[in-house]
């Protein structure tokens, strides 16, 4: 960029890839929306973005949110643009407090006090990924950010790679390297679904930087694991990928060890492997589990298609010969808890735990802001963020020099809004 607009000896400043106020979480849940619901549940009174691989999901979870009750709107590219910029307004000036959305939305987003991002399904790269949780948190306050698995966002991303209309217009060959790369993304993006290390670690190694391999703010981090001998289980795998000549995809090497008797496994003829149902009473999500393990630790590999063949490498060989062993970190299973203890749900305002008084006199300030706001016709972070709210409420200022001190109000904002939140806060005492 230095060279092309020709500066003349610019600034350059660096920053790494680093939030460490954002909590990162994969979940693999059996019902996508109950965990979705349970998750904006335990968030009440929050602005958050729940992202969507199609149009179709966004319009089915927009309807089911607003039939449980939730305040939300939708945004994709199959709207109007009077409805698409309406629905940003409605989220941004706090209309709306849950925006259900493609990738669409998002350029240029700066709403500070977003405080969730949910990814009801894995994108199609880390880049877009990072991107996207990017816009939760940007008051510096904690965020969570939530990504909810499941196989079929293999494959429905891997066929928006294959039909890219983006990439129709380049040669064959450049079109393939694209679609290689965009492939091999792909894989990165669901090894950190599945990967067992620190999440953040996973993401700040991809990006060229490193830390500290613990990072006590993500899922993985924040769950005790144990490491468990897997090598029987991970040499059968292999050994049946070697014996049916590196034919077939994942599916079918994983339905020939757990023993199933579908039309693929008969069409194929893989009842008659020696793999066949030798890993039947392992449960399919195991199995899973450590396939995937094996992929991202380069025991296989998968071909660059649509079909996804597995292959061996050479440290598959030596699996199966014996000559190495495979181990995986399996989380602990949790500790119940008794039946006479309820759990609770602990509400947080900017990532701070309220008193009742204290939540009471932030939704004060919040209703005082909005009508700035609405007057101003300008978004209501704009005016003052919600940890600037939250800390007036804590230390209750009630004259210039107190008001000063709090964090985000200078004399500019003072002079403009620093009298009338006075006022209110005076009242209290």
């Amino acid at each position: 960029m230095i060279d092309i607009l020709m500066l003349e000896d610019p600034e350059v400043v660096m920053t790494g890839y680093d939030r460490p106020n954002l909590f990162l979480a994969v979940q693999f849940p059996k019902n996508k929306y109950a965990a979705l619901k349970a998750f904006i549940e335990e968030h009440p009174d929050q602005c958050g973005i729940v992202y969507c691989l199609t149009r179709k999901q966004v319009e089915e979870n927009c309807a089911l949110l607003e039939m449980d009750g939730f305040s939300v709107t939708r945004y994709h590219a199959g709207l109007t643009d009077q409805e698409r910029r309406d629905n940003q307004d409605d989220f941004i000036y706090d209309r709306k407090q849950i925006m259900v959305a493609t990738n669409a939305f998002g350029m240029g987003i700066d709403k500070s006090n977003v405080r969730f991002v949910v990814h009801y399904n894995m994108p199609k790269n880390l880049e877009s990924y990072y991107q996207e949780v990017g816009r939760c948190a940007r008051d510096g306050e904690p965020g969570e950010c939530l990504l909810l698995y499941s196989g079929q966002d293999v494959i429905t991303n891997q066929m928006f790679i294959e039909n890219n209309r983006d990439n129709q217009e380049l040669d064959e060959l450049t079109r393939r390297i694209v679609m290689e790369r965009d492939q091999e993304r792909l894989k990165k993006m669901t090894y950190y679904c599945f990967t067992k290390e620190c999440l953040r670690d996973y993401i700040l190694r991809y990006f060229g930087e490193y830390g500290s391999n613990y990072c006590g703010n993500c899922s993985n981090c924040k769950t005790q694991f144990d490491t468990v001998d897997m090598t029987a289980e991970a040499r059968i795998l292999a050994m049946c990928v070697k014996e049916s000549h590196q034919r077939y995809g994942i599916n079918v090497i994983l339905d020939t060890v757990h023993g199933a008797n579908n039309a693929k496994i008969r069409q194929y003829g893989m009842g008659a492997s020696p793999a066949y149902g030798v890993l039947s009473k392992t449960p399919s999500w195991k199995l899973r589990q450590i396939f995937n393990q094996l992929l991202a630790e380069g025991y296989l590999k998968t071909t660059p298609d649509s079909y996804m063949i597995v292959k061996l490498t050479e440290k598959s060989e030596a699996l199966i010969a014996g000559q190495e062993t495979f181990t995986m970190k399996m989380a602990k299973e949790p500790e119940k808890e008794a039946k006479t203890t309820a759990k609770k749900k602990v509400k947080k305002t900017a990532g701070l735990v309220l008193n009742k008084e204290q939540e009471e006199s932030f939704e004060i300030l919040r209703a005082l802001r909005a009508e700035i706001a609405r007057e101003e016709k300008v978004p209501p972070y704009i005016v003052f963020s919600d940890k600037t709210l939250v800390q007036m409420c804590i230390e209750k200022p009630t004259n210039k020099n107190a008001m000063l001190k709090v964090s985000g109000v200078g004399e500019f904002k003072f002079e403009k809004y620093g009298e009338r939140f006075l006022e209110v806060i005076r009242s209290w005492t």
